[in-house]
């Protein structure tokens, strides 16, 4: 196979299996009018599970899933939280996972390429915000 499409395919299982994790640990949606502490509480829950997955596909994430935010954001009709970490597929770089949390809304992760950034001052979601 194509490495390229190697790598690709391998980001969008990755996605899959994270949003599924995701999906289940939160029985479906955030709930509705979630509030800032509310999202900050569903996100810190999302890394519990997540080991069995790692080690049955030789994957590593640095920080532990679901990573770091910049804190809840306020935008129109509520809230949100963006997560995000490093994926390694072994010792080889495979993306940044990027998982996304709106009130009302089932949670939304996708794996970009290994070069994407990652802002310098977004803190583990276990910090305090």
């Amino acid at each position: 196979m194509d490495p390229t499409l190697d790598l690709e395919a391998r980001r969008l299982f990755v996605s899959a299996a994270l949003s599924t994790h995701a999906a289940r640990s939160l029985r479906g949606r955030i709930p509705a009018g979630a509030d800032a502490g509310e999202l900050l509480a569903v996100a810190r829950r999302l890394g519990e599970g997540t080991l069995p997955f790692q080690r049955r596909y030789r994957l590593h994430l640095e920080p532990p899933y679901p990573g770091l935010t910049t804190g809840p954001e306020r935008m129109r009709g509520g809230s949100r939280l963006v997560l995000a970490c490093r994926a390694f597929d072994g010792e080889e770089p495979l993306g940044v996972v990027f998982t996304t949390l709106i009130p009302g809304r089932p949670p939304r992760v996708s794996v970009a390429p290994a070069e994407t950034p990652v802002p310098e001052e977004w803190r583990p979601v276990t910090d305090s915000f």
